[in-house]
């Protein structure tokens, strides 16, 4: 078979939902009358303020317009990180200096959360930490990296930098310029996290209504009247958890102020696991340092590489974008170019305009948006602690100091992407180093 044959017709649908809870029959039935509390979304966010809020003694009703997990909960790269997309230094410039420390530490504190919630729970997610390495896409993007250290040094964030002449201890790839390591890190099966998650939900009384898509969200009285597709229901509190997936039954303030950006992911086949592990020695999480971001990793078993990426901000087939991610993966790594594509698929993450996330309310509706491509840990963190404001349990976070604006004339349709995409494409070939 040739090699354009291998990436023609490839599944689209993500490796991970081998292990993917779709939920049971009794999820598509109609919406009870009444709650206390109504979620929208099943994600991670949605799923761990269920969790606390159920604990905690409410009547719980968890909504979401597709199957049980449908968007970037199951479909991401099952990367564990309390970066955020800006700095601390940039946190400072654009904040004051208290605000840029506990933002900057409730990032690094939503690993620890994730860590523990795994636990208490008893969720078997292939969970590790074992750190990730930043790899510098040219030689300027090192001394950024460099000067970042000493930062975060400076903050007690064990890191440590790595010059391209010792790279292959890191990463068996030479198109890099070194990088950096950080320890607060880690990597898990996300579908397998999401189904963990789910369980103990049930367990605690929460209840799931999947396909059923919510058309309309009133105020009235002292609760909210939710229309869906399946019946109405009367809730005293609604949580707003979809991200990306915000569709124009969302209020309309939420999606102005959420860029839905795709992401697309490969998944090889099985592999020689010593071959695939002396490509990432450590077994690291990996992302490299291009605007137009490449991040990779090994799958939990250690037989597949799972290479991802932002190949295009306009929408592609499953074909292209496979064609486009095995074409990269094979630059970083050449030993891989005759490797077969098993799966190729895609997912939006949500970033905001000011590239941080926001947790807040507004008319009493609770959110937690803008993951901005780090969400595993974060919207995790998130939901609890939205779950815990609602139960009277303190939950006051420093994102809900964070900005949350938009843009003239932007409705939640990102036409500027392809434009953003192109000119970040012109920036990272700009400087990069020229053979």
């Amino acid at each position: 078979m040739s090699h354009a044959a291998r990436l023609q017709n490839i599944p689209s649908d993500p490796y991970w939902w081998q292990a993917r809870d779709q939920g049971r029959p009794g999820d598509t039935e109609n919406v009870p009358a009444t709650c206390d509390v109504a979620i929208i979304g099943s994600g991670y966010t949605g799923l761990s303020a269920a969790y606390r809020l159920a604990s905690g003694g409410l009547k719980v009703v968890v909504i979401d317009a597709a199957d049980l997990g449908f968007g970037a909960s199951t479909r991401n790269g099952g990367m564990v990180s309390g970066t955020l997309k800006l700095s601390h230094k940039e946190l400072c410039a654009a904040y004051d200096r208290d605000t840029a420390n506990a933002l900057f530490q409730e990032g690094q504190d939503s690993v620890l959360f994730l860590e523990q919630s795994i636990a208490e729970k008893g969720i078997d997610c292939d969970y590790q930490r074992m750190g990730m390495y930043f790899a510098a896409y040219a030689p300027k993007h090192y001394e950024a990296l460099a000067r970042e250290a000493e930062e975060l040094a400076a903050l007690g964030v064990e890191t440590r930098m790595v010059p391209q002449a010792e790279q292959r201890s890191e990463l068996a790839s030479d198109i890099y310029y070194g990088g950096r390591t950080t320890v607060m890190a880690g990597g898990l099966h996300p579908a397998k996290y999401h189904a963990g998650l789910v369980a103990a939900c049930r367990a605690a009384g929460v209840v799931f209504r999947s396909r059923c898509r919510v058309r309309r969200t009133v105020r009235q009285g002292q609760g909210y009247v939710l229309s869906t597709d399946r019946g109405s229901l009367r809730a005293d509190q609604v949580i707003v958890a979809t991200n990306a997936y915000s569709d124009p039954g969302m209020p309309w303030f939420l999606r102005r102020r959420v860029i839905p950006i795709g992401s697309y992911i490969i998944a090889t086949e099985q592999m020689d696991s010593a071959k695939l592990r002396a490509l990432i020695p450590a077994a690291r999480m990996i992302q490299d340092t291009k605007r137009n971001l490449f991040y990779y990793r090994l799958s939990p078993d250690g037989t597949r590489m799972i290479f991802g990426g932002r190949t295009s901000f306009r929408p592609i087939s499953s074909d292209e974008s496979a064609t486009r991610l095995h074409a990269a993966m094979s630059t970083v790594f050449p030993s891989l170019a005759k490797a077969r594509v098993e799966h190729s698929w895609t997912g939006n993450v949500a970033f905001t305009f000011q590239k941080l996330p926001h947790v807040g309310q507004h008319e009493g509706i609770h959110f937690a948006l803008g993951c901005c491509g780090q969400g595993v840990a974060l919207m995790s963190y998130f939901g609890d602690r939205i779950g815990r404001r609602i139960l009277g349990q303190g939950g006051d976070t420093a994102f809900a100091r964070t900005r949350f604006t938009t843009m003239p004339g932007y409705s939640g349709h990102p036409w500027f992407l392809p434009a953003v995409g192109e000119f970040y494409r012109l920036l990272d070939w700009l400087e990069r180093p020229k053979s």
